[in-house]
């Protein structure tokens, strides 16, 4: 509600009001620059607003936890800041805890790994389950990302530009 972001004392949202019901899908169309993934990015909890509120599955940012929102959300994005050498099996369960890297002490059950095994598999990354994100081309990136997004099953799924890289 009443959402500004000002980046480097440059305006990207002006007076935002968006709300999006149970079961709904929604698509973002505008060109580049207008704020399409700033919006994706309040939404999956990555980014907080200059100013406004935003409440996302019934959590207002600024009064949760972040990471535990995370983990309902699902989030393709194509600037995914991995800094870490990480498996493209690591990057699918980073999925399961809604963070950029494996965190510490976390140890997935024997169902959430099954799960993350599958989807490497549907997305055709079966045979590159060890490469690392760095060795990786965009579009397995990409397919990387979707599986990851995916893991939770969650009950929010944000997709920002999920093909980029991905062939036809």
């Amino acid at each position: 509600d009443g959402i500004d972001v000002v980046r480097d004392s440059r305006p990207i949202l002006a007076e935002v009001d968006l709300t999006i019901h149970t079961g709904e899908h929604w698509t973002l169309i505008g060109p580049n620059g207008a704020g399409k993934s700033t919006i994706l990015s309040l939404c999956g909890a990555v980014q907080h607003p200059t100013r406004g509120t935003v409440h996302v599955l019934g959590r207002q940012l600024g009064r949760v936890e972040i990471r535990r929102l995370r983990e309902s959300i699902g989030h393709v994005n194509p600037r995914h800041p991995l800094r870490s050498p990480l498996t493209v099996r690591e990057v699918v369960l980073t999925g399961a805890t809604g963070t950029t890297d494996l965190m510490m002490r976390w140890d997935g059950d024997a169902e959430t790994a099954a799960r993350a095994d599958q989807l490497i598999e549907m997305l055709g990354l079966g045979d590159l389950r060890g490469a690392t994100w760095p060795t990786m081309s965009q579009g397995e990136r990409g397919r990387a990302l979707i599986a990851r997004a995916l893991l939770p099953d969650p009950p929010l799924l944000l997709l920002d530009e999920p093909s980029t890289g991905l062939d036809v």
